[in-house]
């Protein structure tokens, strides 16, 4: 019956059951099956829908903001790899912070039926890596060295030489900032495996991370782009980081950002001293404020190409409250070379399990057989390069052989798990024959 503008409704009184809202949900449902029924047809139609509808998401995402000591590796990503054992009052070491949903860590509350879990490792959405020099740490306020693109042994020697800094206290160095993080993730893919236990001798799941292991893109779909950004705060962010108690150690070094070119050599007189030939020169510029920055990535997501950001059981799984889930990342039987790859990426001084340590920050040569320090021996006709003098004469130019490597960027860890929380008498339907036998007709088996 229409009265003026408003359709008033009329409903049949007698009626047992009327339904608003949104009609059959969880708990409810069709009132006209049985309760198990009910239940039933709700999971059947979870599964059937997108991940992202899911009821609940367990996850425990351990925050690393830059790489880590030696110990802090051994301890966190050695044998095995364990989120679920991490601890919101107590993070692992190295770690910042464990951002958990879990009230007691590795155990759920509740009755939870898993059909759905994953494994996320979140890298710096960009990468760069930038030119640089290491200058020793100091312990308190000094005016900056020169910081050139290239300088000679002779020029180290002294403050009173064209660095400005005391003998042997300046070094060529690097900034990798992000690209350490996707190697790592590159190599603890493939030299683990994902394993899920239940008592001693179940196994729910074992097999390589590679096909579970999840790494969010940070480039426009199918894309990835290149942009120039500023270093200082890179830089800044680096020595902040290695100057934290993180690390262990107090850093030998810090990195400084370039600021000068070389132009050649000169015969210059340094203060208190005679003419002295072959130090360099070097102009200011600019043109080192700025450093290449890929969006994106290094492409690590490309190299896990399959993979979802949830990893759908083929059947689901019945977890009892007050039990340890049990889902880690185990070595891969006899891949010892990706785990200590995978180790020495996420050191600071990529250092693995019985590896050699090159100090934080890390200084090497590129080989173990290649002695650190300058080069050849000046003299003779090794390694001459014309000067700037009036009288143009080849001067002996030696260089340092080792670099200091520098690590910057955050990163996450996030073990993760997707179902149903039930209730105590929705868990008591899976023991039902009839449940379970339904769940077995419909292509979702559930576990006992």
């Amino acid at each position: 019956m229409q009265l003026g503008r408003f359709l008033i409704m009329e409903t049949n009184r007698s009626e047992p059951i009327r339904k608003l809202g949104m009609g059959n949900n969880f708990a409810g449902g069709d009132q006209s099956k049985q309760p198990w029924q009910r239940f039933m047809g709700a999971v059947t139609s979870a599964l059937r829908a997108p991940n992202w509808t899911l009821p609940i998401v367990e996850q425990v995402r351990i925050h690393y903001d830059g790489p880590l000591s030696d110990s802090a590796v051994q301890t966190t990503f050695n044998a095995t790899i364990d989120p679920f054992g991490s601890n919101r009052n107590s993070p692992p070491p190295g770690a910042s912070a464990v951002e958990t949903t879990m009230a007691e860590p590795g155990k759920f509350q509740t009755h939870v039926l898993v059909l759905a879990l994953g494994w996320h490792c979140t890298p710096e959405p960009m990468v760069f890596t930038a030119k640089g020099n290491a200058f020793l740490t100091p312990s308190s306020a000094v005016a900056a060295p020169v910081s050139p693109d290239a300088f000679s042994s002779q020029d180290n020697t002294g403050v009173t030489g064209p660095l400005g800094v005391a003998a042997n206290g300046e070094l060529p160095a690097w900034l990798d900032w992000g690209g350490w993080q996707e190697n790592a993730f590159y190599h603890m893919a493939h030299g683990y495996n994902l394993v899920w236990q239940m008592g001693n001798r179940t196994m729910l799941l074992n097999d390589s991370l590679r096909n579970t292991m999840y790494v969010p893109s940070n480039a426009q779909t199918g894309s990835a782009s290149s942009s120039e950004q500023d270093i200082t705060w890179y830089a800044r962010l680096t020595n902040t980081y290695y100057r934290s108690a993180t690390l262990g150690v107090a850093p030998t070094y810090i990195f400084l950002p370039l600021e000068r070119t070389r132009i050649g050599n000169f015969t210059l007189v340094p203060t208190g001293s005679t003419n002295t030939a072959g130090l360099s020169v070097f102009r200011p510029t600019r043109a080192y404020e700025t450093i290449g920055a890929t969006y994106g990535g290094m492409g690590i997501r490309q190299a896990l190409a399959g993979n979802e950001e949830f990893r759908r059981l083929k059947m689901p799984f019945l977890m009892k409250p007050g039990v340890p889930i049990g889902l880690r990342a185990d070595v891969a039987l006899n891949n010892s070379n990706d785990v200590a790859e995978m180790q020495q990426w996420l050191a600071a001084s990529y250092a693995s399990a019985g590896g050699t340590s090159f100090g934080v920050p890390a200084v090497m040569s590129v080989d173990q057989f290649i002695t650190a320090g300058v080069g050849v021996a000046a003299g003779g006709a090794v390694g001459m390069e014309p000067s700037l003098d009036s009288t143009v004469a080849a001067q002996p130019i030696t260089t340092f052989q080792q670099r200091v490597g520098f690590k910057g960027g955050s990163w996450k860890l996030a073990a993760i798990i997707k179902g149903f929380e039930l209730t105590d008498a929705q868990a008591e339907f899976l023991k039902d024959e009839n449940v379970q036998a339904s769940l077995a007709s419909c292509g979702c088996q559930t576990a006992q």
